[in-house]
């Protein structure tokens, strides 16, 4: 048996060296060095994109990749990944140059156990892990938004949104690597930063739940608004952008809604329509439907379906606007149907990300609008996309 086993063997590997060009023998093969550890550039190039890929089927398994969305092939495309266990929530400051991933272990792994939630913080060149914060194991497990985190006081402070169901806030010194405090919001999530030690949780009843932070990190007070909104007539987003002090929120009839937050009081501005009178049928829809590049410009993922329930459907053009001014530029007709949307690069190298309805990235110029590729890296289901700038 052995001999037969010994024959096969040689016959498979004679044809091998038959089959592909250029093969050799195994005692021919030259090792590849071992040991050799590679740095990212420091900063990053600026058309460099973070791919979140939720790997929602596995969702243990979780990572953000770092990719360059202009190359032309995988290998050339994926620069390296960090992993970000069980569908966790990921901010990067580019003051503290550090990547954070909030995420959460079970002891037995995918049979439970003893839960631990983290802030491990990354270093964007090595992507090694520099080491890790404890918080309370309250984070909310969701689908990705940019309110799950904050950064707070310049980015001194880390906000975590828990709901256990009850609401509260995780605050994080990140130049101590401390836990500082849990702070109630009752009845409110998420974490909207304000330009201090400040930040809002949106409400259920269209109020704003407003904490002020002292200089430990601390609860040093908090206030209530007015309503400010109507969750039944207009419901707003729970994505928003900001932009010198004024925080969007696009609403699911396709308004935008600016508030104040450059100081420690959140101050409602004067609504506005996307859509001219003849086009309410479009509606902004899907997971992240709402990013800034980096002159400040907006674009909103459109869906031309729009009515009751379809918030969530995704869209087939991609809307530019100032938002300033409260007026459309340009409109971006995709290759393929959106889901969420990102932006990443300056000048030349300025990309849009759009996350089809097949879970993979096409790629277009905002220059132009043009239509580049679709990445070959990008995860099993890369849900989010954050530019590097």
């Amino acid at each position: 048996m052995r001999n037969v086993q010994t024959k096969l063997l040689r016959t498979l590997l004679v044809a091998a060296v038959m089959v592909l060009p250029g093969a050799v023998l195994a005692d021919e093969f030259k090792p590849e060095p071992i040991g050799v550890i590679e740095q990212l550039p420091s900063p990053y190039p600026e058309h460099w994109a973070l791919v979140h890929d939720f790997s929602f089927f596995h969702m243990f398994e979780g990572e953000v990749l770092v990719v360059d969305p202009l190359a032309g092939t995988a290998g050339e495309q994926y620069k390296g990944m960090i992993t970000a266990s069980f569908i966790a929530a990921f901010q990067r400051s580019k003051v503290r140059d550090e990547f954070y991933v909030i995420e959460t272990f079970q002891s037995r792994g995918g049979r439970g156990g003893e839960r631990t939630d983290t802030v491990t913080i990354w270093d964007p060149a090595s992507l090694k892990v520099k080491g890790e914060i404890i918080i309370p194991p309250k984070r909310i497990t969701g689908m990705p938004k940019n309110g799950l985190t904050g950064l707070l006081d310049n980015d001194r402070f880390l906000g975590v949104y828990n709901f256990t169901p009850a609401q509260s806030i995780s605050i994080v010194d990140l130049e101590q690597r401390t836990f500082v405090a849990e702070i109630e919001t009752p009845g409110c999530g998420f974490v909207i930063p304000h330009s201090g030690p400040s930040f809002s949780s949106l409400c259920s009843n269209g109020t704003f739940h407003t904490s002020h932070l002292k200089a430990d990190g601390t609860l040093s007070d908090s206030t209530k608004s007015e309503v400010l909104f109507s969750a039944e007539d207009d419901p707003i987003f729970e994505t928003f952008v900001q932009h010198n002090g004024i925080t969007y929120f696009p609403t699911f009839e396709g308004r935008v809604m600016p508030f104040d937050t450059s100081g420690k009081v959140i101050k409602p501005g004067k609504a506005w329509w996307l859509t001219d009178a003849t086009e309410r049928n479009w509606r902004p829809g899907g997971m992240n439907i709402l990013t800034l590049d980096s002159s400040g410009l907006a674009y909103v993922l459109m869906n031309p379906e729009g009515g009751e329930g379809s918030h969530k459907d995704g869209g087939a053009e991609v809307w530019q606007y100032d938002l300033a001014k409260g007026k459309r530029l340009q409109r971006l007709e995709l290759k393929n149907w959106g889901v969420s949307l990102g932006t990443t690069g300056k000048g030349d190298g300025r990309l849009l990300m759009v996350t089809n309805a097949e879970m993979a990235i096409d790629v277009y110029r905002l220059e132009d609008f043009s239509f580049v590729h679709t990445l070959g890296v990008g995860g099993a289901t890369p849900f989010f996309t954050h530019g590097v700038n």
